[in-house]
């Protein structure tokens, strides 16, 4: 079978998903699939488009997790249903925080960057990419150990092992923080955090049912106003900052 056939064929109607898997699994572009229409497609290959097919129309699961990634700032994230799916707003976090340590921090190499609550590691990685010359050290902290080992695949692919010391914690928030506070002390220190941020209610009430279902919901719920997770980690860094 070939590509424009597959394309035509009216059992899919998601042609949206369809495109993407063809130019995923395929290896091809959006492009290259106008212009190669008679390229043929094998048995094998077109049952793993056909399996991807259904997963997402008929089990109702992400296309990222579908894929297998997420397209973030400019670069491809490995994701599983261990970790939530980068949302696109999320991208203005990494545009922030490169303005800050442009236009706040001193020029300095050695500076600490702590990811908390890292998820598959999108804001501390691409903290990394956009401003290369800043860090030395980063920590990467989640409560799951399965979203950790997300994080540390997308840091191996999209960071040079050298450039940096990483540390990837299981740890509820900031909590490691005790063992490494005399550290943390005499560093310049910038921190990301994308923590749970809707109410509970609004969560089971509002999203969608393909996002209740496969995404974890411990990745989106922060207490009954949604800040419940930012309370307990600004709590973490005042109770060590007074004991300094």
């Amino acid at each position: 079978m070939t590509i424009g056939k597959i394309l035509q064929d009216p059992q899919f109607t998601e042609k949206f998903v369809l495109q993407k898997l063809l130019c995923t699994l395929c290896g091809c572009t959006r492009e290259e699939l106008r212009t190669d229409q008679e390229r043929e497609v094998d048995n094998n290959l077109y049952q793993k488009i056909f399996t991807a097919y259904q997963a997402y129309v008929v089990d109702q699961k992400p296309l990222e997790y579908v894929l297998g990634h997420v397209d973030f700032f400019g670069k491809e994230f490995y994701v599983d249903e261990s970790t939530l799916i980068p949302r696109p707003e999320t991208e203005y976090m990494i545009t922030a925080t490169t303005e800050f340590i442009s236009e706040e921090m001193e020029e300095t190499e050695d500076a600490v960057l702590l990811d908390i609550g890292t998820g598959c590691g999108v804001l501390g990685i691409s903290v990394l990419l956009q401003n290369h010359d800043t860090f030395c050290e980063v920590f990467f902290s989640d409560i799951t150990p399965e979203s950790l080992v997300v994080a540390k695949k997308n840091y191996d692919t999209h960071i040079d092992a050298s450039k940096y010391d990483a540390r990837f914690i299981q740890s509820d928030l900031c909590a490691f923080l005790d063992n490494y506070k005399e550290y943390i002390r005499s560093k310049d220190v910038v921190l990301v955090a994308n923590l749970p941020y809707i109410p509970e209610k609004t969560h089971d009430e509002q999203n969608p049912d393909r996002v209740k279902k496969r995404e974890p919901r411990v990745a989106f719920v922060g207490g009954d106003d949604g800040l419940l997770y930012y309370r307990i980690m600004f709590q973490q860094l005042i109770s060590l900052k007074q004991e300094a």
